[in-house]
Parts: structure tokens; C-alpha cells; sequence
């Protein structure tokens, strides 16, 4: 008995700590997380019929036909311009390839022929929830690749990895047709990118930051509501950012950073000239003017002017904080306008002016459906007067009662993770890393702000991706720079906790959805007013 104690201990000793959370290494533990979740989707999810998630399956299918038949978009809501874009080539490459029949209206049988409808329609969705299933593979790797480059320590990134890929918002997102999912991968993707450009010279730092304007363009050609996400960014990338990396030869530097500006100038001022039709056809579309007015009282584009201000004072922070030279700062200012150009360039593969418009006039479109959940928010003056402000202190006490969990359940299991960062914030504080504690703090305040605008319209189960990577950074930030806290004797057991509940609170809406009887009636109306072009669905009486 002794001899079995003895040959124990040290297996518990390194149980203790985070090493007892891995049975294989890094490539082995980022593979298995994504044969565990392809597994999953086909378990629960892909063979759900087609109007299990009419919200917005439905509708962004029928996008995709309309594109293929070279019909105009009719759906400007989000945009979901790139989700559309996509899915439409998707379609067309899939049936160039004989495995869709149908990828165009035209194709559609006549509805009097049900069974041929039926499968229609449910051969070409289960095609959208494998790309959907592809965009979040992609989105899983990218984000396990970059937090590596940026933690330096694989098995933190591993544990980061599995908490987003079998978060309940990617849960969720990789078995439907939503913006949200390929929104959320560019704007993480570019903010992991950022986080990493100081420790690249000066050359590569330009191009990067040009790349992640880009990337987070693109997230807002696609979903909107990403702007807050978004407008967290600066002040994180001031806080967290390392110091740049600089060469030693200081007329080397010069030299070549002349160059490099005047390089990243002309590609800003060929972009932004090729984009001021979009920006103008998006700002200064009557209806868009009209709504201002009636919102602000001026057809002045105050908000959006305001955004633009608000990322060039904090690069302006940034340069002074890491004492950048003008050259420098000029030539990162010229990348960020070169980006932003570039993705908004994007619009012009398929230009419909309802795209430019809603992607340049944001709140004014999301206040509309706040409108739809609240009506007293269409008021007069409600949007700077009591009815916002009730609606935000409700929207708080929602949040409160979430985080709970107990008050108020759902399927998001980062709930419990933010339980956690609470208590290594504690650990941290404890013993002198009051920065660090910081820097944790104002992530979790960065989602809750942008949860709380999400509690406008409920903070459906469909907004968790576009918060919970903030959540995720924070626990993995602590892990990587508070020293104790990956061999604690807590740590195991916390952890392995935690992986059991994420993976269990997360699949908690999918095998719903697999049990869901209810049949989505509000699209039996005929010429349902999101597929106009349709009389009637398989699926109706």
C-alpha cells in the first residue's frame, strides 16, 4: 500500500496543475478539439430539416438563389453582404461540381410538387451549414495560431481554443446561416494581429496594421453590431501592447521608414479614392440623411465622424506611449486608411447601395430593431432621454442576473469562466500584479459594455460570439502572466470542471434544435415579406 501511495504522488503533483489537463500535445490537442466538434455538428445539427433554424437559414439561402440567379439582394438588415456573397459561390461551385441540384430560383421545383421542394431546399441548407461549419473551423485555428504567437505558451492557447470552440455562441453558429460567426472571426483575428505587430519591425508592423484594418472592415461589411466589439479594440491594444521593436541603425530606420510611408500613402490614397463612391452613396443616400436629421438633428455624419476621431486619438496615445516617430506614426495612419478602403471595396463585387448604407449608418439600423423589442425606444428624443436609460438599467439587471447563472440560466458556459478570471484577478491582486489585474478587468468590462447594447434586443444566445473571445483573453491572459497560477493545486480540478461544463452548456441549444418540434408558422405567410419571391414552403399547411 505504501509503495502504490508513493508511485502516486507524483502523478497527483502534476495533476495539480494545468499539465494534468493534456493528454496529448499541441497539434494532438488542436486536432482532437476539431474532430470533437465536426463530430458534434453532424450529431447535432446537420441533419436538422431546413426550417429547424428558419432564423436566418431560410432567408439567407434564398439570398444565396436570388444571387445566383442574378437577382438583386433583398435582405439589408445586418448587411450579410460577405455571408451572401459567399454562400452564392458556394452554391454555384457545388452544383459546377453535380452536388447541388438546385442553386439558383429559377431551379427551384414549382411548390405544388412538396417532396421535390422539401428536398430542394434542404439539400442547399445542409450545403450553407457546411460552409458554416467550414468558417468556424477556419475561425477555431486562426485564433489557436495567433494566441499561440502572442501567449508564447501552447497549452494556454489549447485551453483558449477549447473555451471557443465549444462556446454556446459558436456552438450555435456553426450549424446555421448567420453574419455574426464570419463577423466575429475578422474582427478577433484582426485584433490577435494587432496584439502582435510590435514585435515585428517596422516594415511588417505597417502592412499588418493594414491587414487588420482590413480584416475588421470586412467584419463590419458583414455584421454591424460588430462596431462595439470594434470600438473596444483601441483602448485594449493601448493597454496591452508591448513595446515596438526598433533597429538599431537609426539612419537605416529613416531611410527605409520614408519609403514605407510613402508607399503606405499612395495605396491609402488610391483605396480611399476608389472607395468615396461607397462611403457617399452610404452617407448621403436621402433616406439615410433623412434618418440622421430626425435622430440628431443634423444630416451631418456627428457619429460616424466621432468613430474615426476616436481611433485616431488612441493612435496618437499609442505613438506617444511607445515615443513612435512622425514617419511611423504617419505610415501606420496611412495603413489603417488602406485597409479600411480595401474593405470597403469588397462592396463593389456586388454593389447594391442598401449595403453601403447600412454599413455606413450602423446605429441607426440596429435602432431599429431595438424599436421592434421596445417600442418606446421609437419615441421623440428616446434615444438621449428615460426610455434608453430604463432600457440600459433593465439591460444591467439582466446582465447581473446572467452572470448568476442561477437568476438566469442560458447556454453561454463562458459565465462560469468569468467566474474564474474573478477569482485569479483575486490570486493576482494578492500577489502585486495589480497590471495585469487591469488589464483582465478591462476586458470583461469591454464585453459587458458591449453585452449590455446586445441586452437592446434580448442578447440572444446569437451575440455570445461577439463578447465571449473577450472573456476567453482575459482567463488566458491571468494564466499566461500571473506566475502560480498554472500549477496551483486548484488549477486542475477548476479546470477540468470548467472543460465538462463548457462542452455541456454549449451543446445545450443545439441538441434543442435537434428535439424542437415547433414548425416556424410566421413563414407560411404567403410571399413571406423576407422571401417575397417564394409562395409558399414545403413546410406549411
Amino acid at each position: 500500500m505504501s509503495w502504490m501511495l508513493s508511485s502516486l504522488v507524483p502523478e497527483l503533483r502534476r495533476r495539480a496543475g494545468i499539465e494534468g489537463l493534456f493528454v496529448f500535445g499541441w497539434a494532438g490537442s488542436l486536432g482532437l478539439i476539431l474532430i470533437f466538434f465536426i463530430a458534434l455538428f453532424f450529431a447535432f445539427g446537420f441533419w436538422w430539416p431546413y426550417w429547424r433554424a428558419a432564423d436566418m437559414d431560410t432567408w439567407m439561402v434564398y439570398e444565396a438563389f436570388l444571387f445566383n440567379d442574378g437577382l438583386d439582394q433583398t435582405y439589408f438588415a445586418h448587411p450579410g453582404y460577405l455571408t451572401i456573397l459567399l454562400l452564392g459561390l458556394w452554391f454555384d461551385l457545388l452544383h459546377a461540381a453535380g452536388l447541388l441540384s438546385v442553386h439558383a430560383l429559377f431551379e427551384l421545383p414549382p411548390v405544388s410538387d412538396i417532396a421535390a421542394s422539401a428536398s430542394a431546399w434542404m439539400r442547399a441548407t445542409q450545403a450553407a451549414r457546411l460552409l458554416s461549419l467550414g468558417y468556424a473551423a477556419v475561425f477555431i485555428a486562426a485564433f489557436a495560431f495567433l494566441l499561440r504567437r502572442l501567449l508564447r505558451d501552447w497549452r494556454v492557447a489549447t485551453l483558449a481554443t477549447f473555451a471557443l470552440a465549444f462556446s454556446g455562441g459558436l456552438m450555435m453558429e456553426a450549424r446555421v446561416v448567420r453574419t455574426e460567426l464570419l463577423a466575429a472571426a475578422f474582427a478577433y483575428s484582426a485584433l490577435l494581429i494587432l496584439l502582435l505587430t510590435p514585435r515585428c519591425n517596422e516594415r511588417w508592423r505597417v502592412v499588418m496594421v493594414g491587414f487588420a484594418s482590413m480584416l475588421a472592415t470586412l467584419a463590419m461589411v458583414n455584421k454591424i453590431q460588430i462596431i462595439f466589439p470594434l470600438m473596444t479594440f483601441p483602448p485594449i491594444l493601448y493597454v496591452f501592447a508591448e513595446s515596438p521593436r526598433r533597429r538599431d541603425a537609426a539612419a537605416g530606420r529613416v531611410r527605409s521608414g520614408i519609403w514605407l510611408l510613402v508607399a503606405s500613402a499612395i495605396a491609402a490614397i488610391a483605396a480611399v479614392i476608389m472607395a468615396v463612391p461607397i462611403v457617399m452613396a452610404g452617407l448621403y443616400d436621402p433616406a439615410a440623411v433623412a434618418q440622421r436629421t430626425s435622430l440628431f438633428g443634423t444630416g451631418f455624419p456627428v457619429y460616424q465622424a466621432a468613430v474615426a476621431a476616436w481611433v485616431a486619438l488612441w493612435l496618437a496615445a499609442y505613438a506617444r506611449k511607445f515615443h513612435m516617430g512622425a514617419i511611423e506614426s504617419l505610415s501606420a495612419a496611412a495603413a489603417l486608411a488602406a485597409g479600411a478602403g480595401l474593405g470597403l471595396l469588397v462592396l463593389d463585387i456586388r454593389f447594391n447601395s442598401g449595403n453601403a448604407i447600412a454599413v455606413m449608418n450602423p446605429f441607426e439600423r440596429m435602432l431599429e430593431y431595438a424599436v421592434a423589442s421596445n417600442s418606446r425606444l421609437g419615441e421623440a428624443g428616446a434615444m438621449f432621454g428615460g426610455p434608453m436609460i430604463q432600457s440600459l438599467l433593465s439591460g444591467t439587471l439582466q446582465l447581473l442576473a446572467r452572470l448568476t447563472f442561477v437568476l438566469r440560466s442560458s447556454s453561454r458556459p463562458t459565465v462560469f469562466l468569468e467566474w474564474a478570471v474573478f477569482a485569479m484577478m483575486v490570486f493576482a491582486w494578492r500577489r502585486g500584479k495589480r497590471k495585469e489585474v487591469f488589464q483582465a478587468a478591462l476586458l470583461i468590462a469591454s464585453a459587458s459594455a458591449v453585452d449590455l447594447v446586445g441586452t437592446l434586443r434580448g442578447l440572444k444566445n446569437e451575440y455570445f460570439i461577439l463578447t465571449d473571445p473577450l472573456v476567453i483573453l482575459a482567463a488566458v491572459w491571468l494564466l499566461v502572466r500571473v506566475p502560480g497560477l498554472q500549477t496551483h493545486r486548484l488549477t486542475y480540478p477548476v479546470g477540468a470542471a470548467l472543460m465538462v461544463a463548457t462542452v455541456a452548456v454549449g451543446l445545450a441549444e443545439p441538441v434543442k434544435h435537434t428535439f424542437k418540434r415547433s414548425i416556424p408558422q410566421e413563414l407560411c405567410t404567403p410571399h413571406f415579406d423576407r422571401t417575397e419571391r417564394i409562395e409558399h414552403f414545403s413546410f406549411c399547411p
